[in-house]
């Protein structure tokens, strides 16, 4: 026969296993949501001699759009993208590490006020009752296709900060 402890030790261990078997593909998708920071020089750099030529450049691009549409997540801040002419600063017609990285920071900071809109709720239109709506590429802040935490929750506090000052 059994003691009350270990029936409940036992009870215990097996809720803790549905629960744990439950949330794994919760914690699946959140992995898949993790990785939000632009492609590193070396991923552009394809033949390794230290510089991105304009051909390099636009095959990666390419390649990683179409890997991402396939993978289900469009890249939708795609069509704000610069083009490798407005990262080639020095006009030496190929890419430092310095330039790319300048560019990719400019091209996060770009897409950050674009799609904060000036009043915390987006840069589109109307919908509803006057109020706006957000979509997608208001949340997508680095314009990676995917919606993180850290930019929903930078969503939901200017959303809630405006509300209050409405009130």
């Amino acid at each position: 026969m059994k003691s009350p402890d270990q029936a409940a030790f036992k009870s215990i261990m097996i809720v803790t296993m549905i629960i744990a078997v439950a949330m794994l593909p919760f914690v699946a998708k959140a992995d898949s949501h993790m990785q939000h920071s632009p492609p590193a020089f070396s991923e552009f750099d394809a033949n390794g001699d230290g510089t991105v030529s304009e051909e390099e450049f636009n095959t990666f691009r390419s390649a990683r759009m179409a890997a991402m549409a396939e993978a289900g997540k469009p890249m939708k801040g795609a069509r704000y993208a610069p083009a490798f002419s407005d990262l080639d600063t020095d006009g030496d017609g190929v890419l430092s590490e310095a330039e790319l990285v300048a560019g990719q920071k400019a091209q996060r900071q770009k897409m950050h006020e674009m799609h904060k809109g000036g009043d915390g709720q987006g840069a589109h239109g109307h919908h509803g009752k006057g109020m706006k709506m957000p979509t997608f590429g208001d949340l997508d802040l680095d314009g990676d296709g995917c919606i993180n935490a850290e930019e929903f929750a930078v969503h939901q506090a200017e959303r809630h900060g405006k509300k209050q000052d409405q009130e």
